[in-house]
């Protein structure tokens, strides 16, 4: 059997939809997102901790070019140099061997793994010629580190393009187009659904949508999956879910919320990443509303850890008393150990993307 590989395509000539810009600005032009204002940061909306990474890059000469790996919202990570000799580790004296033209573009590959990454990269000057390729180049990473991607620019002029993610072991829960393998439930008109794909981003048009859910149950695995809220948005992940019942009462909801919009009026166990009404995060790092947050949720038998933004908010069990706070009421050692994975319509406009899914088997 093949094994599974997610792939997401963060870079394809046509927006920045998956960028964030922190500074400075950036643009498409000829395909490829391009500095236009320096100095510059942008992140991608992607967060993951094991995955290979490609794109192509050129114009590195200009100024100093980075790439960070596992960064955090907005500073942080393992720093590459972007040269025009290829991408190497800041300070390494392999930076100043043989360049190419500013006009050349730079393929580069970056594996990153457990403990390390392996960089390697070439130049084609034909697109049919094998081109000139720089030794690979390995390196160690902080163990078990996870975060975005981030590229730098001193100056403007950088180019990047065809950046794409691979996470194998991982499988796409949705396709770039359609539904198919999803089914909604209970909608309120059913012949004007309230859900759509459009790109691979899944859109939930709000109020009376009904929510929407895998045909296929699920009990131990990783989900990840990107979503965006408007102010004041509200809505959950549904986990272990029934089709009949109140899921946050008999499956597992995992809260996503708009924070900033609900403090004050709602329990700690019930901000972004909760489990809802249970399990309160230990820290709050939901990105601003109109902004895209990647989240990680690990149900492992009655293991439960979710990883918001690149931070851990607990690693808890369902059966663990102390750390359920309705325990008294409808304790999470009783909630279902299989079932069906769920978007949620409350009541707000939700947008979700990058959905995949790993299924941990056990012995």
């Amino acid at each position: 059997m093949v094994a599974a590989t997610a792939v997401m395509i963060l870079v394809a000539g046509e927006n920045l939809d998956n960028w964030i810009t922190l500074s400075g600005r950036w643009k498409v032009h000829d395909g490829a997102m391009t500095c236009v204002a320096a100095p510059s940061l942008i992140r991608s909306g992607y967060e993951s901790d094991e995955f290979i990474l490609r794109f192509q890059y050129r114009r590195a000469s200009k100024g100093e070019n980075r790439l960070a790996i596992h960064s955090k919202l907005t500073t942080g990570g393992t720093l590459l140099q972007l040269t025009s000799s290829g991408a190497f580790p800041i300070a390494s004296p392999l930076a100043g061997g043989p360049t190419y033209a500013d006009d050349a573009w730079i393929d580069a590959v970056v594996e990153v793994g457990k403990d390390r990454m392996r960089v390697t990269c070439k130049t084609t000057d034909e697109p049919d010629s094998p081109g000139k390729a720089a030794e690979p180049v390995v390196m160690p990473i902080p163990a078990d580190s996870r975060g975005f991607l981030r590229f730098e620019a001193t100056e403007p002029g950088l180019e990047i393009r065809n950046v794409r993610v691979e996470e194998p072991g991982f499988r796409n829960l949705l396709d770039s187009s359609t539904l198919a393998g999803w089914e909604i439930v209970r909608p309120g008109n059913p012949e004007s659904p309230g859900w759509s794909n459009e790109n691979g981003v899944v859109r939930c048009r709000g109020r009376g949508s009904g929510w929407l859910r895998t045909l296929e149950t699920h009990d131990n695995f990783v989900l990840r999956l990107e979503y965006h809220l408007p102010v004041s948005g509200n809505s959950g992940i549904y986990l272990r879910a029934p089709l009949e019942g109140r899921v946050s009462r008999i499956g597992l909801e995992v809260q996503l919320l708009d924070d900033a919009a609900f403090r004050g009026r709602f329990k700690p166990a019930q901000f972004a990443g909760s489990v809802y009404d249970a399990i309160a995060p230990e820290m709050q790092v939901p990105a601003p509303a109109n902004q895209w947050n990647a989240i990680e949720v690990l149900l492992d038998g009655r293991r439960v850890r979710t990883i918001l933004n690149g931070t851990r908010l607990y690693d808890a069990r369902l059966d663990d008393a102390s750390k359920d706070v309705n325990s008294h009421r409808r304790p999470l050692s009783t909630r279902h150990l299989t079932g069906f994975i769920g978007l949620q319509e409350h009541s707000t406009p939700v947008q979700f993307r990058h959905v995949r899914l790993k299924e941990l088997r056990r012995g």
